[in-house]
């Protein structure tokens, strides 16, 4: 196991090579602030894809109220898990957490962006996986290394050792911890070793979403705060849509890469399932733009204060986002300006000290915004603003040594533990110190564990990347060959946030396309410029540091932008030793039992006893039934797994061809699997609890005859099965990385038929409609439901006449209310109808019941 902070002796030794020679080669006496020139070179990129090892049970980061102390939202029943200390445990799946990996090469430098699905990044994770990399590759990627984070509020989060989100992912596990960084390094290292000659560019895109089909702003308390005199207060969302693209040197299309904000709360707290939530499923969408498999990655942007839309409901609503978007953005994809012209890749990454006497803020000596140092006892003036409006310096109001949590809440959570001082938001400012009292209770930590200020709350890492010359498509549509900058932020930008780098990068830098992406190699919680979080509401309450602590850590980023990125000499990252990393301690792996399992990879020939089924209306079932109507009905499946920490199975769909059993693709060439939309799964331990007893794990698979992505109501009709594989444990193992075995199993095969269309007939008027079924968890129509009506546009009608001859026409529909309106009237002597959509789904209607 690597430890934390503590460089892989092979990088170490590169290092000491390279730091050898620039002190023998040194002119100035001072080996540590030698530059040496960085080179220009063609681009050479590899991008890979991976579902992460994330073991099931772990609990589900994003939602505090999961905590067994604040609601246990999510709990699905009496279930324990090894993985879990005061969190609900995760039971199953929607869509795989997945990993995707970008490294840039130009022969001299290097860049590799990771994009996890997880709530959030976490510093020691980042130089983990920088080690890892470093002694893998060969290459020097110390501040080299971005990852940043979907947000999703439906994957594990307990990866992360900052004490004061604990409170948003349970306590830190370091067998999480470890096989989340197995998982970004081998995607990473896979990408390295495919990587290949490359044309990248840029291109913008303004008001892309102008009416909120796909995210708005949430946040309202700042509508009528007007900060800039050039933009009038209002409702804003951050409007821009940016992308890198990416393909092979001869124009084959390589990976995706956008940019917008749009929080990852598709699903409530209530939700039992891993999920890539909103971003994934629009990743998924505009995925299947593409004949072949692209690696598309959303890099969040300004979601602090964004909200998904989408329409329908539950799994349906986080596809729908998908269809909302992917057509916009792939239409930007097309826009793109590529080239291979030789360009430049310089990295640098700080670990910004945000103690809070040393916060300050001075937007190029306009202000002076800073903490009158802290006294005990200090009674506040509570005058926040001077006469013009203007925030008063030194702030005297945050008087909290230890910083304060909770902000801008309508009451204090607790009265008697505020940081002391009167006025609004400030008032609602819980003492970091009594958090942590509360800390120890919920996770079990042992006295004098945690250290005040918390470490974690002490540094800040930060990341700025030069990409450049690139040719980069502006939102007036004109093409500019220019040096692209992007800014990679440890919290949850928000728009005003966003704004504010954008314009001070232009103002004091003089850099006019700079780019902004957020939930990256840290988290400090929601960033906002200090005007806006005077205004209160939800998003301050969860930095600590105050008004002060993001535009601080903006400001700290320029200027290791200015002191890095504007010359084509590669600076030590840190050249004085300025920005020391948050060391954390070193974890021992948890030693769990593992279950023998010895029926594991066999069909189940029960149903036990309060099997968790994640769909409401159901009734369980081990195996499909011999028929399954499209779009109406539920293929199921049930057999026993292996012990959670080795087996998270693989289900993939598979249809009889060519007298052969073949896994079933997608439009763009990914095999259907529960890692998609289209499959979900539960698993349920038998007996629920204690997790340290002998337990049985049955899992569940079920799968709605929908299409993937296209031609939802049109699924090939056929004979189709359930194949599963999956690991058990062997005898011997000890604890992780385990040992294990393989298993494989596959359903009884069942017959997909065309789905039921109900029919009304009224004077002059046909209504056709597919019925979703009240389970029903797959997007059918964008203008339909789910659960209910979703049209049919275009059909065969049949009118069977008295003498039981037939009248045949072909019709469009107006869709209305989710049905199809065909404006059609019965012929004279007609007793019924039959309509046949393109697909061959089909419904018969008699006017009366005699026949």
């Amino acid at each position: 196991m690597t430890q934390r902070n503590q460089p892989i002796v092979a990088w170490f030794a590169v290092f000491i090579a390279v730091t050898t020679w620039i002190g023998c080669n040194n002119k100035d006496d001072s080996p540590t602030r030698v530059a040496i020139s960085i080179e220009a070179g063609s681009p050479m990129a590899g991008v890979a894809e991976t579902f992460i090892d994330f073991p099931i049970g772990a609990p589900m980061g994003g939602y505090s109220n999961r905590c067994n102390y604040l609601g246990w939202s999510g709990k699905v029943d009496k279930r324990q898990s090894a993985y879990t200390m005061a969190f609900s445990q995760s039971a199953g799946i929607q869509t795989r957490s997945r990993a995707q990996a970008l490294w840039l090469n130009n022969g001299d430098q290097d860049l590799v962006v990771l994009k996890a699905d997880v709530i959030y990044s976490f510093d020691g994770l980042v130089r983990e996986v920088e080690a890892r990399l470093s002694e893998a590759s060969g290459r020097d990627l110390h501040g080299k290394v971005v990852i940043t984070a979907s947000h999703t509020h439906n994957a594990p989060g307990n990866f992360s050792d900052s004490y004061h989100f604990y409170l948003g992912g349970d306590r830190y596990n370091e067998e999480v911890f470890q096989r989340f960084a197995k998982s970004l390094t081998d995607v990473a290292i896979a990408a390295w070793d495919g990587i290949q000659p490359a044309a990248i560019g840029i291109a913008m895109a303004e008001d892309w979403d102008p009416d909120d089909q796909v995210y708005s702003d949430r946040r309202v308390e700042n509508d009528t705060l007007q900060v800039w005199d050039d933009r009038p207060a209002g409702n804003h969302k951050d409007p821009l849509l940016w992308l890198l693209r990416v393909d092979t040197k001869d124009g084959a299309p390589l990976g995706v890469f956008y940019n917008f904000g749009m929080h990852g709360t598709g699903l409530g707290s209530d939700n039992a399932l891993v999920s890539t939530d909103s971003t994934g499923h629009i990743e998924y969408a505009l995925a299947e733009r593409f004949d072949t498999p692209v690696v598309v990655a959303h890099w969040q942007g300004s979601g602090g204060d964004a909200s998904p839309r989408g329409r329908d409901e539950g799994y349906a609503r986080l596809e729908s986002l998908g269809e909302a978007a992917a057509d916009k953005i792939h239409a930007l994809w097309n826009e793109t300006p590529v080239s291979s012209q030789p360009m430049f890749i310089e990295t640098v990454t700080h670990s910004i000290q945000t103690a809070r006497d040393l916060i300050r803020v001075t937007r190029g000596g306009e202000v002076d915004l800073r903490y009158k140092p802290f006294e005990a006892g200090y009674r506040a003036d509570n005058q926040i603003y001077d006469a013009d409006g203007e925030i008063l310096s030194p702030i005297d109001e945050f008087n909290a040594l230890n910083g304060g949590a909770f902000c801008g809440y309508d009451d204090p959570l607790i009265s008697t533990g505020t940081i002391g001082t009167d006025v609004y938001p400030y008032s609602t400012c819980m003492d970091v110190e009594l958090v942590t009292l509360i800390l120890n209770g919920l996770f079990e930590l042992e006295f004098g564990e945690i250290t005040l200020p918390l470490p974690s709350s002490l540094m800040a890492m930060s990341t700025a990347t030069r990409l450049g010359p690139i040719n980069i498509r502006q939102p007036d549509g004109t093409m500019v060959t220019d040096d692209a900058f992007i800014g990679f932020f440890p919290g949850e930008t928000t728009e005003m946030f966003t704004e504010q780098f954008k314009r001070r990068a232009q103002s004091e830098l003089g850099l006019e396309n700079v780019f902004l992406v957020g939930y990256a190699q840290d988290h400090e919680g929601y960033f906002l410029i200090p005007e806006d979080w005077l205004v209160g509401g939800y998003e301050p309450n969860i930095n600590i540091w105050g008004p002060l602590q993001a535009e601080h850590v903006m400001e700290q980023t320029l200027d290791m932008m200015r002191s890095h990125l504007l010359t084509n000499r590669l600076e030590p990252q840190d050249r004085e030793g300025a920005f020391p990393d948050t060391v954390y301690p070193i974890r021992a792996l948890p030693n769990l039992p593992v279950d023998p399992t010895p029926t594991a990879g066999t069909a189940s020939t029960t149903i036990i006893e309060d099997i968790y089924v994640p769909l409401e209306g159901i009734t369980p079932s081990i195996q499909p039934p011999s028929s399954v109507r499209r779009v109406q009905d539920l293929a199921q499946f049930m057999w026993s797994g292996g012990d959670p920490a080795v087996d998270l199975p693989v289900v993939i769909l598979e249809r009889w061809a060519d007298e052969t059993w073949t896994e079933v693709s997608t439009s763009a060439g990914r095999p259907i699997t529960d890692g998609l939309p289209d499959i979900i799964t539960a698993t349920t331990p038998d007996p629920f609890y204690p997790h340290e007893a002998p337990q049985e794990h049955h899992w569940w698979a079920g799968y709605q005859a929908v299409s993937h992505h296209f031609d939802r109501t049109g699924l090939p009709l056929g004979w189709y099965r359930f194949a599963v594989y999956g690991h058990t444990a062997t005898a011997d193992t000890d604890g992780y990385p385990y040992d294990r075995t393989t298993y494989a199993l596959a359903s009884d095969p069942f017959e997909v038929t065309p789905a039921e269309i109900s029919i009304e007939v009224s004077e002059g008027l046909l209504r056709a409609w597919i019925a979703g079924p009240e389970w029903g968890y797959r997007l059918i129509d964008m203008e339909g439901n789910s659960r209910g009506a979703n049209p049919v546009r275009s059909a065969t009608i049949r009118w069977r006449l008295s003498d039981w001859s037939t009248l045949e026409e072909s019709a469009s529909a107006e869709v209305v209310d989710g049905t199809g309106h065909f404006a059609l009237e019965a012929p004279a002597g007609a007793i019924g109808v039959t309509v046949e959509d393109d697909y061959g789904n089909v419904g018969t209607h008699y006017f009366d019941s005699e026949r």
